[in-house]
């Protein structure tokens, strides 16, 4: 796979670059020159509540690209791109942490019979933990995760479908489904809710 090499002049060379959807800006941006920081950022609220660096990240970018980067467009070129950057970070994962760990700690899981699902109750077939997902897709933050897992286990579709429905690379579903299966184990190994 050939990766465009970005570099960039000034801040509002490389804003105009994201809005154009340059993806060696956009990578630039988001896992190159500006990784630190927003690992930093990250780390300010994840590490306490288990929620991974990498999806905070992701999130970010489908908050900020989400309708053709509008977020982005408020942008003040006044203003040093990496102090926005910063803060717009660092407060959209402490709103998303606690948007995430608020609601998970409000609802229970519950079985088909409205009884909470107790350890001997776990996964024990491939089809049990079909039921399983199906009953637990409302528990997943974001739900965004919980339909990926749908799609692809459950309801078979291709990757390209379900990665262009859900506006992401198929590189970037795989990352997904990836860690939103981690989150379903483990909830079966530990008992935390998806």
């Amino acid at each position: 796979m050939n990766t465009i090499k970005f570099t960039y002049k000034d801040d509002a060379q490389m804003v105009s670059a994201l809005l154009a959807g340059n993806q060696g800006a956009v990578r630039y941006v988001f896992y190159d020159h500006f990784r630190p920081l927003l690992n930093a950022n990250a780390s300010k609220v994840a590490h306490r509540k288990g929620v991974e660096t990498d999806d905070l990240i992701q999130e970010l970018y489908l908050y900020l690209s989400a309708d053709d980067w509008s977020r982005l467009r408020r942008y003040n070129p006044e203003i040093p791109f990496i102090k926005w950057f910063s803060v717009v970070s660092y407060r959209f994962f402490k709103d998303y942490v606690r948007s995430m760990i608020d609601e998970t700690e409000k609802v229970p899981i519950y079985d088909m019979n409205d009884n909470p699902i107790s350890d001997d109750m776990r996964v024990t077939t491939e089809g049990s933990l079909m039921m399983d997902l199906l009953r637990l897709l409302p528990w997943f933050k974001p739900p965004r995760d919980g339909e990926i897992l749908k799609s692809l286990l459950i309801d078979d579709e291709e990757p390209e479908e379900v990665a262009k429905r859900h506006g992401v690379t198929v590189d970037n579903l795989y990352n997904i489904k990836r860690r939103a299966l981690s989150k379903l184990i483990k909830n079966y190994l530990t008992g935390y809710k998806a």
